[in-house]
């Protein structure tokens, strides 16, 4: 007879919660019954950074129903968990695609101090760190918040671009990697573009960026 794991006996003390609605599950799955029919799928998004470079973005959920909810609560009601869910689901859909370049290195999307204590963590780079496990490449952390910004889901889609600039640095250990860049969600894409843009500004060979979900609607909140 198999002896139970780690993780078998960790489920008994922490009995493991549905990603997407909370209920309980037992051990071994990844979703309750209820949501089995939230199926990953690929989202993709083309970034125009400066100077005229394309940088492809993917998500494995779009942003709504249940995975809004999930979302939501990682965010905002301390819930690492489903953070953890969504970082494998992102490496898994990483690894399928035939056209992704070799990666040396994972980034996230950085916030102030303040509001990572504020937080308790910061949701993309808990995102970031589970992909890197997954997908056996090191994480860094290659940007730096270097000044507040508005809230980007309060303002309208062309103001969002320029609520970012000037907001992140890249640090120097940028310099020659291929770089995957991760932020929980992606809608206009205006944050993740200004991060790509200070990676390939400070010597980045290469980056390409994902997100846990996809916004459909510039009005969705994130």
């Amino acid at each position: 007879m198999r002896k139970p794991d780690g993780s078998f006996w960790m489920d008994l003390v922490f009995p493991p919660r549905c990603p997407f609605c909370g209920e309980l599950m037992k051990h071994g799955e990844q979703t309750c019954k209820n949501c089995r029919t939230v199926l990953p799928s690929v989202f993709q998004k083309e970034l125009f950074c400066v100077p005229e470079t394309v940088v492809p973005c993917y998500a494995p959920y779009a942003y709504a129903g249940k995975v809004r909810d999930a979302i939501l609560r990682f965010k905002f009601e301390q819930e690492p968990s489903v953070g953890v869910f969504f970082g494998r689901q992102m490496a898994i859909l990483l690894k399928s695609l035939s056209n992704l370049p070799p990666l040396d290195a994972v980034a996230a999307v950085p916030m102030t101090r303040w509001h990572r204590m504020r937080r308790g963590y910061n949701q993309s780079e808990l995102l970031a760190k589970t992909a890197a496990a997954q997908l056996k490449l090191p994480y860094l952390r290659l940007l730096r918040k270097v000044k507040h910004s508005r809230v980007q889901h309060s303002l309208p889609a062309q103001a969002r671009f320029g609520n970012v600039q000037g907001v992140y640095a890249a640090r120097p250990a940028a310099v020659g990697r291929k770089i995957l860049l991760i932020d929980d969600i992606v809608t206009t894409g205006a944050t993740l573009t200004a991060c790509a843009e200070e990676l390939l500004h400070a010597g980045a060979s290469e980056v390409v960026c994902a997100a846990a979900a996809q916004a459909q609607s510039v009005t969705d909140k994130d």
